[in-house]
């Protein structure tokens, strides 16, 4: 998949506004890196005190919400071109609804710096899904880069903290199911989103993505504990759906249009360490040796495969 490389007037280096703007596009990068490095934390601090599907339904629902909110005071207007509407309700379907659950889930029974070395296997599960569609090739290093990903996330399974409380492999396999899903999403909906402006084609999806789990988000707000929720709850749920979605969505793509791509990949780089950095703050996670190996594997496998 080929990303447009900005020009050095559209990255702004030439002129002192054209480099204020080159600053604040890197601020804005930084800024993205960090929301969803801290979404994984508000995840786990929202399905603390509600369940796990309840959470996931509110959090697509918000965001749809909160896009939809972004989008019509731009001025723009829901229009879809005809015959399109099966194809975001599939891709809503297994990018967003299954994926979110998914990884609610996951989060819900694994750690923190479990999840988010787990969700950077997300370029690699693109690179192979697109392969076997046709879309890419797949080299030797690759493979053998996407086999020593795969031997982390193995170390990462068999991590168990002493104690016994903590990660475990079928949170692990969760969040894996979340990345297979959200990668199917970006091959199958690659060319779509190319016929439509990036604001336009995220509305649709996640209204797509509400609109699966609106029965769904029926039926457990009548089990929601409403008493029991705290405002740590409600903020963390709010974050997340806000700021940890449609926030770091705005921030990462005002960025890319200003910033080389390959940059841009050195911040998604910072996403798995700052996220297992915050999980470690937040919460009395466990730091072993089988997850560092495991970690620096999968990043190392990342890093070796999307290198060009």
């Amino acid at each position: 998949m080929k990303a447009v490389m900005p020009s050095a007037e559209s990255t702004g280096t030439g002129n002192p506004s054209g480099q204020s703007r080159h600053i604040k596009a890197y601020l804005s990068l930084g800024a993205a890196t960090l929301f969803w490095s801290s979404n994984v934390v508000a995840v786990k601090l929202a399905v603390q005190e509600m369940p796990p599907m309840a959470t996931a339904a509110l959090r697509v629902t918000l965001a749809a919400v909160t896009l939809l909110l972004i989008y019509t005071a731009r001025g723009g207007r829901l229009r879809l071109r005809p015959g399109e509407w099966r194809t975001f309700l599939r891709l809503g379907l297994w990018g967003l609804a299954a994926s979110f659950s998914f990884f609610t889930l996951g989060v819900h029974r694994t750690s923190v710096s479990h999840a988010v070395f787990v969700g950077a296997l997300t370029p690699l599960t693109v690179l192979l899904l697109a392969w076997l569609d046709g879309q890419e090739r797949i080299s030797p290093l690759r493979v053998g880069a996407l086999l020593v990903s795969l031997a982390g996330v193995l170390l990462l399974a068999l991590d168990r903290p002493p104690g016994g409380a903590g990660p475990n492999w079928q949170g692990d396999l969760l969040v894996v199911g979340g990345v297979a899903c959200f990668a199917f999403y970006m091959v199958r909906g690659k060319s779509l989103a190319e016929a439509y402006p990036t604001l336009q084609f995220n509305v649709y999806l996640f209204l797509a993505a509400a609109a699966w789990l609106f029965p769904l988000l029926c039926l457990e707000l009548t089990r929601l504990p409403w008493e029991q929720v705290s405002w740590v709850g409600w903020t963390s749920l709010a974050y997340s759906a806000t700021v940890g979605s449609a926030g770091a969505y705005l921030a990462h793509y005002y960025s890319l249009r200003r910033i080389p791509a390959s940059r841009v990949a050195v911040f998604h780089y910072l996403q798995p360490p700052l996220g297992a950095a915050l999980g470690f703050l937040f919460f009395p996670e466990v730091l072993t040796t089988r997850f560092l190996l495991g970690a620096a594997l999968i990043l190392t496998g990342v890093v070796v495969a999307e290198h060009r």
